[in-house]
């Protein structure tokens, strides 16, 4: 697990090492509120460690897509190839498919959004999909404290629908806050703590912290890298997390 992490921090840090050895022109940050609606291509590779102890994870690679149709409606997709190792086996394969719908309103300074998610079962292997119909409703509030700094909190809920008895029945609840800067010369740093409450399972909480630190490198292409922790409570899906992501806006 170790030489996995020294082998992705080593490659992340040589990409960012080339791109400030040139000189970025200063762009608009964009598509890091939750409310801006703003077609989006998206490459995310990302790990995530449930067991570093055991030598568990799961290393993906995930295209989505969104399109907007206004300052208001979205819609996407995100498909993720993934590929599952422990100890004692491994898997690769296609993982679960998501469809997405969302909606948002604002007034002024604050905005008002909704989400609908359906997770298919689209994995081809027990270990990289839930093995579920799912569908995940949430609704989020953002605020725009100044033009660079903004606010946001939102719920999600996580329902298993259908699908075969064999696999855990999904009954989960988010809790999430968003705190970022958005800086006039075309970076952003963004705080995200979530909190999770599987009414499943004893109403086991579990919170987890994530930050990202990104940059846009042109007007309409921006990347960002997103590592996350277990911080506390008696659920754990995991240990740590590491994301990158590069995105192509207005597409």
């Amino acid at each position: 697990m170790t030489k996995k992490l020294l082998s992705l921090l080593f490659c992340l840090g040589f990409a960012a090492g080339k791109l400030y050895a040139v000189q970025l022109q200063e762009c608009e940050v964009r598509g890091v509120k939750p409310s801006d609606k703003i077609s989006t291509l998206e490459l995310n590779p990302a790990m995530t460690v449930i067991d570093d102890s055991a030598g568990t994870s799961v290393t993906s690679m995930t295209l989505k897509y969104y399109y907007s149709f206004s300052n208001m409606f979205t819609i996407g997709t995100e498909v993720p190839f993934s590929r599952y190792e422990s100890k004692e086996n491994s898997e690769n394969g296609l993982g679960d498919i998501l469809l997405s719908a969302s909606a948002v309103k604002r007034f002024g300074k604050l905005a008002f959004g909704a989400t609908g998610e359906f997770t298919l079962p689209s994995a081809t292997h027990d270990e990289i999909g839930i093995g579920k119909w799912q569908f995940s409703p949430s609704v989020y509030t953002e605020y725009e404290i100044v033009p660079q700094v903004f606010f946001a909190a939102g719920y999600k809920h996580y329902v298993s629908i259908a699908g075969p008895s064999s696999r855990d029945d999904i009954n989960l609840g988010r809790i999430r806050a968003v705190a970022a800067y958005l800086s006039p010369h075309g970076w952003w740093a963004l705080f995200d703590p979530k909190y999770y409450i599987d009414f499943h399972n004893d109403n086991a909480g579990e919170f987890i912290i994530e930050v990202e630190t990104g940059i846009m490198l042109f007007d309409e292409m921006s990347m960002y890298l997103k590592p996350g922790w277990h911080a506390g409570g008696n659920r754990r899906s995991m240990d740590w997390s590491i994301s990158f992501g590069v995105k192509l806006l207005s597409v």
